[in-house]
């Protein structure tokens, strides 16, 4: 929200209109809330069975972790696919929505605001001063409104000691009813000669203004479909077969600037051979000198046709180099439809394998592994995608490899729950520094034996 606040400033926007954009940007965050809330429940649930020893009776009976787990395993299981689904439909209408409010927001005029002893120009085709405003923020004096609307200048201008400024109730209007006042108008001569002005006096008088360039406009959606993230996973992976076709055309039109037999060379050559022959057949005066003016525009054109061909090839280049970022944004963002959803199947093991080991519930020292546990896993996700966009590394292996680190830490956790491992465990942690703490105390005496 504050990415944009300066959007929001001074438009007048209705309460529905920020309840709405509120709503749609909470929508875009859910991939990233739901793995925590997964993550942070579990170690919070299992924590609490390990600390009141249900964890100990479950186990005693003969059931482990891994089987007591498998329930809420396949509950987990269907909270990814809807996940997936939620992902694949809804973030991108909700996408789609909040980007064209995002950019009406932006394009919406601030609301009219005519400060005292300041030229106010947002109203297309006047400009209106006024010297003073009094507390009721309606009465006005010394105004004056200039009329620009034929573009020829400060021909019209109205005058007025006092007045009331408000607008409409519609906010489609701003009104002015002013008092004692005069209007001048300056008309175009029909000759140099001529000179016409007309001043016209009046005791009231109201001038409405139009603000319906105010309102907030209403982009078309259709507009903003060729987005990538307002795609669903179908529809990008139809663009990445599009762009693999693409791209494969480049490669071809770029392999026939190679060929010897590209057009450029064949004309000159022929070209080159037909002048060569006729030279060769001349049997006059100028004989000696023609081989160097050929030879000279023989290095001309070469020049020339070369310069052509790396001009060309620059230009495909880069075109080439489009194509592959393109196909490669794509390829990312498709690949984001499935790894996020995973990534809720792998916290909940690893949750589940942490409150197992921690044994402790609550909101301390469970909140602080989730958090932890998640900037991690976010960290590394954020800097692999950054590295598969810039082609760094390929995008199977920016986008997943996170996932399998995720894949590996929770076997590895589960394992030491399913063995009853004092791993992480509090009284690991009390014991290990109990012993750190004696050998340091050990050390600093013998060391003061010695001196």
């Amino acid at each position: 929200m504050w990415l944009w606040i300066d959007e929001f400033i001074g438009k007048g926007l209705e309460v529905l209109v920020i309840m709405q954009f509120i709503g749609l940007l909470s929508l875009t965050l859910v991939p990233i809330a739901l793995p925590l809330g997964i993550l942070f429940s579990a170690i919070m649930t299992y924590g609490k069975l390990g600390e009141t020893t249900e964890l100990v009776a479950i186990k005693s009976a003969g059931i482990s972790v891994a089987k007591f787990t498998r329930p809420l395993f396949w509950f987990v299981l269907l909270l990814t696919i809807g996940s997936f689904l939620f992902n694949n439909h809804v973030i991108p209408a909700a996408q789609l929505k909040f980007t064209r409010l995002l950019n009406d927001i932006s394009e919406k005029k601030p609301v009219v605001v005519i400060k005292p002893g300041k030229f106010y120009k947002d109203i297309p085709n006047y400009t209106i001063y006024i010297s003073s405003k009094e507390s009721d923020n309606k009465t006005v004096h010394d105004i004056k409104i200039y009329d620009h609307t034929d573009a020829k200048g400060n021909n019209k201008l109205t005058m007025a000691k006092t007045g009331k400024m408000y607008v409409s109730d519609d906010k489609r209007y701003l009104i002015f009813e002013l008092q004692d006042g005069w209007r001048y108008e300056t008309r175009e001569p029909s000759n140099k000669n001529d000179f016409e002005q007309i001043r016209l006096g009046f005791k009231y008088w109201k001038k409405v203004f139009d603000l319906s360039s105010f309102k907030m406009p209403k982009t078309d959606e259709s507009y903003y479909k060729n987005l990538r993230a307002v795609m669903s996973a179908q529809q990008i992976y139809k663009q990445i077969d599009t762009s693999k076709i693409k791209l494969n055309r480049l490669y071809l039109s770029n392999k026939e600037l190679f060929y010897p037999n590209m057009y450029v060379m064949r004309r000159d050559t022929m070209r080159i051979k037909d002048t060569l022959s006729k030279t060769i057949s001349r049997k006059d005066s100028m004989f000696r000198r023609i081989p160097s003016e050929l030879k000279s525009r023989v290095l001309t054109s070469a020049e020339i046709n070369m310069r052509s061909v790396k001009s060309m090839l620059e230009i495909a280049r880069q075109n080439e180099k489009l194509q592959i970022m393109n196909l490669t944004e794509f390829r990312v963002e498709f690949n984001k439809r499935f790894n996020l959803p995973l990534a809720c199947l792998l916290l909940f093991v690893i949750g589940a394998a942490l409150g197992s080991i921690i044994r402790k519930g609550g909101l301390g020292l469970p909140f602080i592994v989730a958090v932890s546990f998640f900037i991690v896993y976010y960290f590394l996700n954020a800097v692999g995608e950054n590295m598969a966009k810039e082609q760094v590394v390929p995008v199977l292996i920016g986008l997943w490899t996170p996932s399998f680190m995720l894949a590996i830490i929770g076997a590895f956790l589960m394992y030491h729950a399913n063995t009853d491992s004092r791993f992480m465990n509090s009284g690991f942690f009390n014991l290990r520094s109990n012993k750190a703490i004696a050998k340091l105390l050990d050390y600093l005496q013998q060391k003061g034996k010695a001196n």
